[in-house]
């Protein structure tokens, strides 16, 4: 009985002695960091690129990722107290455009190289926007699948809105059927379009029914059995 009281006693005391360690430890780290405003580590910090890099990018959400960060990157930005800003209208010289005046510039240039376009959309020459298609099943005015109509009916909806024409050409697959049959299909198909923009509320006298006959024009041939609708401008 007195063996074992003896090795409990000598365990505690161990325990104690481990704790006191311990405690002595985590102070002495504490002080460390504390004084450690001089720039000098006393402890291990985490030192590698990727973290380095992952760093500058939120102090600079401006930063390319690949240019100097002591050194203006010449894309309208400069160093400012360590941190890549935008360049502010009092640092660019008078022969540098601010990016402002660059982005306007650009924006007018698209305008300018649009503006033909544009003029001919507006007199009702050319159609306004891409075309929007319906494909139709061998043989007939049956749709392929039921929401394509749904594409007819936003049509319509901005037809009616905008005060536009539309022009809707029937094609039929060349490769089947004769010259006279594909052309009846064609047509069928686009008055069949055009009964469903009138339903939808668009006036007789703003839609153009044409016909294009068989066609060969798309791969596969079954594209070519389709409705073309156009948009113009009154």
């Amino acid at each position: 009985m007195k063996r074992h009281l003896i090795i409990l006693s000598v365990l505690c005391l161990a325990a104690m002695t481990l704790r006191a360690q311990d405690t002595t430890a985590v102070r002495q780290d504490v002080r460390i960091r504390q004084n450690c405003d001089c720039g000098c580590h006393q402890h291990p910090v985490n030192d590698y690129d990727g973290l380095n890099s992952l760093r500058k990018r939120l102090a600079n959400p401006s930063w390319d990722g690949y240019s100097s960060l002591f050194e203006s990157i010449g894309t309208g930005l400069k160093v400012e107290d360590g941190k890549i800003v935008p360049l502010s209208k009092k640092s660019e010289s008078s022969d540098t455009a601010s990016p402002e005046t660059s982005s306007e510039t650009s924006v007018q240039g698209s305008v300018c190289h649009l503006k033909p376009y544009l003029q001919q959309m507006e007199r009702g020459e050319v159609p306004i926007g891409a075309p929007v298609f319906i494909f139709f099943r061998l043989a007939g005015t049956y749709v392929t699948d039921s929401p394509q109509l749904l594409s007819v009916n936003a049509v319509a909806d901005l037809a009616i809105a905008q005060n536009l024409r539309v022009r809707i050409t029937g094609a039929a697959d060349s490769a089947t059927g004769s010259v006279e049959k594909n052309e009846a299909i064609a047509k069928a198909r686009a008055e069949h379009v055009a009964s469903l923009m009138k339903k939808r509320g668009v006036p007789d006298d703003q839609i153009e029914i044409l016909s294009q006959g068989g066609t060969a024009s798309y791969e596969p041939l079954a594209a070519n059995r389709n409705c073309r609708i156009e948009l113009y401008a009154e």
